[in-house]
């Protein structure tokens, strides 16, 4: 860009920001930030076609396209007269407008979070902040009232503040910010549906999810110039940091149940745990009153609860048995089956005599033969009851 088309875009410029004079200075700043950008992208298109007259015709004089971004940022012209009989209505409306909106971008916010668990109160907000959204968009000049209220002056002042000469670290980092506003638009629209499609079910939520994302990436850009689209881009941005939110939670915590164990891993199957022990003697006959102890001699301690609530924590055994039937709950003592014990292993002896008799040598004779054989029976059980 040439210098003469650079003074003549910064006199256009100055212009424009004559004619918004009126407004408060951090609005005028916002709003010029966007049209000057705007106002050099059209010079810079029009190249060596560019001059004065063309910028004009293509946007029209600076006062009647400051006054264009006026109205569409919600502020009444300087000329026009107040409405007649408004009284306190404006200032209550836009009051209502205003809290209404951060209220909306809360409970999106509470809403993604808590995978819908806050349903009631979302639709009281959410029909609250559709009648919000009307009522700025029909009303005009309530962004304008909006602005003058004394929370929203507030809030301006300490963004002043933020941007004097020893905090201009801030202000450089928050423009800075800016540039990357068309990727956030797009990064919340996927979130807004992944909120519907991944966290919610395909139902009404789904189709309402993928709706406002649509509608978000209208919204974004429009609010910039336009503040009546706040009340539609500040709720989705809540439900969409909710959507993050919860998905990095539900990340760290899948990554959090599956640690890495760098503790030697043991080859020692765990040992069986069992709600009753049952001991018998060699011949198959039941023992009661039996202590268990492991091989370190520490007893084989283990909860049992009755049906009066009581409850044991010792290493005798066996314990009553719990029935619960149609009579109720009733405690059983004794053994509920028979086993059959495996038989002593018996030991055969048989002898033969030797095949031959060596004469040649007396002293050495054959040694009789030895066979052993070994039977036993398998173990069987029994059931009694």
């Amino acid at each position: 860009m040439s210098t003469q088309t650079n003074t003549e875009v910064k006199h256009y410029l100055d212009a424009m920001r004559d004619a918004l004079s009126d407004l408060p200075a951090a609005e005028v700043a916002e709003i010029m930030d966007d049209a000057g950008a705007h106002v050099v992208e059209v010079a810079e298109e029009m190249g060596e076609e560019f001059s004065s007259a063309a910028l004009v015709d293509r946007l029209g004089t600076p006062r009647a396209y400051a006054e264009e971004l006026r109205v569409a940022a919600g502020y009444p012209s300087p000329t026009s007269p107040p409405a007649p009989g408004a009284g306190n209505r404006p200032v209550i409306m836009a009051r209502f407008a205003l809290w209404v909106l951060l209220a909306a971008a809360v409970t999106a916010f509470a809403f993604a979070v808590s995978r819908g668990e806050v349903a009631e109160l979302t639709v009281l907000v959410a029909l609250c902040a559709a009648a919000a959204t009307l009522l700025v968009f029909r009303q005009e000049g309530l962004v304008a009232e909006i602005a003058k209220l004394p929370e929203v002056a507030a809030a301006k002042d300490a963004l002043a503040r933020a941007e004097k000469p020893g905090k201009s670290e801030l202000r450089k980092a928050l423009v800075s910010l800016r540039v990357f506003q068309p990727v956030w638009w797009i990064v919340r629209a996927v979130l807004i549906g992944a909120g519907g499609v991944l966290v919610y079910r395909p139902d009404g939520t789904f189709v309402v999810a993928l709706a406002v994302a649509a509608l978000s990436l209208v919204a974004g850009p429009k609010a910039r110039t336009d503040r009546r689209w706040l009340w539609i881009s500040l709720p989705a941005t809540g439900f969409a940091l909710g959507v993050l939110l919860l998905v990095v939670g539900t990340l760290a915590t899948r990554f959090d149940s599956y640690p890495v164990n760098s503790a030697p891993v043991s080859y020692h199957p765990t040992p069986q745990s069992h709600d009753n022990i049952y001991v018998f003697d060699k011949d198959g006959k039941p023992l009661t009153d039996v202590h268990l102890y492991d091989e370190q001699g520490r007893p084989l301690n283990a909860p049992w609860y009755g049906c009066q609530g009581e409850d044991r924590d010792d290493n005798r055994y066996p314990r009553p048995r719990v029935v619960h039937d149609e009579r109720g709950c009733r405690e059983e003592s004794g053994v509920p089956f028979t086993v059959v014990m495996p038989t002593v292993p018996t030991t055969t002896t048989s002898t033969t005599p030797p095949p031959s008799t060596v004469t040649q040598s007396p002293a050495l004779t054959t040694a009789p033969t030895t066979t052993a054989v070994t039977t036993a029976a398998p173990t069987a059980v029994t059931t009694t009851g």
